[in-house]
């Protein structure tokens, strides 16, 4: 009888250990919901959501994914076959340019057609600003005396009509042969810089 209950006792306390190991085991550590995206999305900008107050973590939501990206061709702006007009027919006896205009391409080409009112009494600034209205450049802080001098002086009464002709020529007569016209196609303003004197003294003040 002995050796009968020492059989069954030695499989039950073999049984009962490997239970008691098995509870201490730590569980498989699963990869959380960020760590899953950001292995999905490596190149992902990542947007924190805080938790609610009873402790849950925090969310982690992949946003702004790069799109690819690539240049517009052809370019007008580097086509050698940019002044070639090409046009369409836009009724019976009609044909419409199908390109843009150099007008369009060049902002300082655009035709201006300017009547400054007597009655403003305008100055030299006042006559600019008029004339860039609505083309897309402003006019520039007076970088110096020079410049300040010349914005402050009355417009001329020759000036107070201009065109119809292009912008840049507009912008040169009405601050007169002492000054070229420094145009900031990024910005888009335009600013004045005194030209050479020897420059001036060829081709006149024109006051």
């Amino acid at each position: 009888m002995y050796p009968f209950q020492k059989t069954r006792v030695v499989p039950l306390a073999f049984l009962i250990a490997l239970l008691a190991g098995c509870a201490h085991q730590q569980p498989s550590q699963q990869p959380s919901e960020s760590e899953r995206l950001a292995a999905d999305y490596p190149d992902a900008e990542k947007m924190a959501l805080a938790g609610n107050k009873e402790g849950h973590h925090a969310r982690v939501v992949a946003t702004g994914l790069d799109q690819p990206t690539h240049d517009v061709e052809p370019d007008v702006y580097r086509d050698r076959n940019a002044s070639r007009v090409e046009v369409m027919r836009g009724g019976r006896y009609a044909l419409v340019t199908a390109k843009a205009t150099l007008q369009q391409r060049n902002l300082l080409e655009q035709t201006v057609n300017v009547s400054i009112p007597a009655s403003m009494s305008p100055s030299v600034e006042d006559g600019l600003r008029y004339t860039l209205q609505h083309t897309g450049y402003s006019l520039c802080a007076p970088q110096g005396e020079p410049q300040q001098l010349l914005y402050s002086r009355p417009l001329p009464a020759a000036h107070f009509r201009l065109g119809p002709m292009p912008l840049r020529e507009a912008l040169q007569v009405l601050a007169g042969s002492a000054f070229e016209v420094q145009a900031d196609p990024i910005a888009r303003t335009i600013c004045y810089q005194v030209r050479d004197q020897r420059l001036i003294e060829e081709t006149g003040h024109d006051g």
